[in-house]
């Protein structure tokens, strides 16, 4: 091939693999994050804040690093934490993306807004979500396997190795491994604090509460409740009710 084909063809190729439109934006970053496109065969040395990410991009963090991509059609959002790399992946169809999140080790958490062209779907190398509308967390370990948090919404579960399909329910930990029957059990307080402290470090929203505060009055004493409402990262919602007397 002459020098000046296979450059011809080296600068077509170029062109083409630029002209893609992004998928994505990293709307979030602290600490060390990295990525890389398609093309790459390494890592960039730094991460952004507002790159664009395309289709088959890779990111990964480092230790106590976040990142939070954003797609760009509906704002669905893929938070990703410490020590995690994914593959962030998506499909025009009718002016709307096909997205699909692959976790290839590491904890994540994916708010899905409402799908209006086809379902999201999140794989792992042990099992495949897909749902509509959904919110949940999912840590991804070679030797530990899956564990899915829903957080609202409804997401179905598919483990390969074993063709089973479950759904995901809500205050519980699913847990999927290659070759092994679903097993699922009430979400440990200790495992919903672990993730509380991830988000605070990542400066994330974790606890919400309100109160509501009602008066008892009679001639000499005022009496008053404090109801107060919180809810973890997790989604289970506690009350704490203080009253005092003056």
């Amino acid at each position: 091939m002459k020098l000046s084909s296979l450059i011809l063809m080296l600068f077509s190729l170029n062109q083409w693999l630029f002209s893609e439109e992004p998928v994505a934006i990293i709307s979030k970053l602290r600490g060390n994050v990295k990525h890389k496109i398609v093309s790459d065969n390494r890592y960039r040395s730094k991460t952004h804040l507002n790159t664009p990410i395309f289709s088959n991009s890779q990111i990964r963090t480092k230790d106590r690093a976040f990142s939070k991509v954003a797609y760009l059609d509906d704002g669905t959002v893929i938070s990703i934490y410490p020590n995690t790399e994914v593959r962030i992946q998506g499909i025009v169809n009718n002016n709307m993306l096909l997205k699909q999140v692959d976790l290839i080790n590491g904890i994540i958490r994916v708010n899905v807004m409402n799908q209006i062209s086809g379902e999201f779907k999140l794989a792992t190398p042990y099992s495949e979500l897909r749902c509509n509308a959904c919110n949940f967390w999912v840590t991804s370990e070679e030797f530990n396997g899956d564990q899915f948090i829903k957080v609202s919404g409804d997401a179905q579960v598919w483990n390969s190795s074993m063709d089973i399909k479950t759904e995901l329910i809500s205050d519980s930990t699913l847990i999927s491994k290659e070759k092994m029957e679903f097993e699922t059990f009430e979400t440990p307080i200790e495992n919903v604090k672990f993730l509380e402290s991830l988000m605070l470090d990542a400066d994330e929203t974790s606890l919400q509460y309100k109160e509501d505060i009602s008066v008892e009055n009679t001639s000499a004493t005022t009496t008053n409740i404090v109801v107060i409402k919180l809810k973890n990262a997790a989604n289970v919602e506690r009350e704490i009710i203080v009253t005092y007397t003056h």
